[in-house]
Formats: structure tokens, C-alpha cells, sequence
């Protein structure tokens, strides 16, 4: 993951567990492996044009209170599915999604267009999410 992590623009700290926790009970899924780690070493990662929504850090609530969990209420009120998490956007409504079953995240990557509501997977895991974005730059 340091290796990834060094792809990564944005070098905000990280969050601890019971923050990571606390989201993901609001959200109602527990994240991929690989998203909870790269959670506690940066959050709100700026991933080529894709910005991850931070998840709330109780220490710094001022600057997290735009978190995962207010940015998946307003995607609902746009239109996105149920089983559906927003995980980042790209600036233009569009949306970064994992799939939710059973109380876990999935591991592939979907974008979500909320202009026509439709779900393209774009990656097969986060850490081939940021190898593709690296390699495109």
C-alpha cells in the first residue's frame, strides 16, 4: 500500500478506527480492505481528477463535516440506487460507487453518471483504480 500511496496527490492525514467504524455503521457496509487501509494512511485522496470523500475525523470536524456519509444522502436524493456507495467524485456529478451487499463494499469500481443514472465498472479493486490513473498521467 506505501507504494500506492505514493500515487496519491493529496497527503492529508489519516483517520483512526473508530472513525472508520463510525462510517461505516452510518453507511450500513464495512469498506474493502483496501480502502480501509488507505483511510487510515490519507484521508480525502485526490486520485488524478477524482477526489475521495473524507470520512468525518472527530479531531478535525471543521474540515471533514463534507464527509462519505452527507455526500451518500445527497446521492440518493440524485437518484443513485440502493446497494450503491459513493465513495469520490470527479468535479462534474459524476460519481465513484462500490457496490453493497450483505453489509460489506465490493471491491470493484463503478462510476456512476447522474445525468442518464448509469454504473460502468472502471476498476477491478482500488489499487488498480490508482495504478490506471497513474499510468494515464
Amino acid at each position: 500500500m506505501n507504494e500506492i500511496i505514493s500515487r496519491i496527490m493529496t497527503k492529508k492525514p489519516g483517520v483512526d478506527e473508530m472513525d472508520i467504524g463510525a462510517a461505516e455503521e452510518k453507511l450500513g457496509a464495512a469498506f474493502p480492505v483496501q480502502f480501509h487501509q488507505l483511510y487510515n494512511l490519507v484521508n480525502n485522496a485526490e486520485i488524478g481528477e477524482w477526489l475521495l470523500f473524507p470520512i468525518k475525523d472527530r479531531n478535525n470536524v471543521k474540515k471533514t463535516w463534507d464527509d462519505i456519509v452527507r455526500q451518500n444522502i445527497e446521492a440518493r436524493k440524485e437518484g443513485l440506487a440502493e446497494g450503491w456507495i459513493v465513495v469520490g467524485e470527479d468535479g462534474t456529478g459524476d460519481k465513484l460507487c462500490l457496490k453493497s451487499s450483505t453489509g460489506h463494499m465490493e471491491e470493484p469500481i463503478y462510476v456512476w453518471y447522474h445525468e442518464d443514472g448509469q454504473t460502468e465498472r472502471i476498476a477491478q479493486s482500488l489499487m488498480s483504480f490508482i495504478m490506471l490513473l497513474s499510468q494515464e498521467e
